[in-house]
């Protein structure tokens, strides 16, 4: 049976944690976020005639991030801002920028084996 963590981590540590420790911890969706990336979804779009800009909403449905977009009148991208769910920012981590998105990788295929396997391949390791 594969391992499931639900636990967060919480926003308000402010001792410093190893990135593998807060892999860990993440929800199974805010990890495969981490991993693979969001699945952008249109939530909503306005135009705004003063500044012939459009302001564009999307959603992550699996962890829930928002993306706000101002795209130009014809469709370049102005700017990106992201409201994150939280558990999601990596604030207090350590070592986040190494090895990118492999410590992230790991756990979710860690977490999709059987202990007895798990523990065959950390023997080996």
């Amino acid at each position: 049976m594969a391992r499931r963590h639900l636990r967060r981590v919480p926003d308000s540590t402010t001792e410093p944690i190893p990135v593998d420790t807060f892999a860990a911890r993440l929800s199974d969706r805010l990890l495969h976020c981490r991993e693979l990336g969001h699945t952008w979804r249109p939530l909503v779009a306005t135009w705004e005639p003063e500044s012939r800009t459009f302001h564009r909403t999307l959603h992550c449905p699996s962890c829930r991030t928002e993306r706000r977009q101002v795209l130009s009148a014809h469709g370049a991208v102005v700017s990106n801002g992201y409201v994150y769910p939280t558990g999601y920012l990596a604030t207090h981590v350590e070592g986040v920028g190494r090895g990118g998105r492999d410590v992230f990788r790991l756990e979710a295929v860690i977490r999709s084996m059987g202990e007895a396997d798990v523990r065959a391949i950390r023997k080996a390791i």
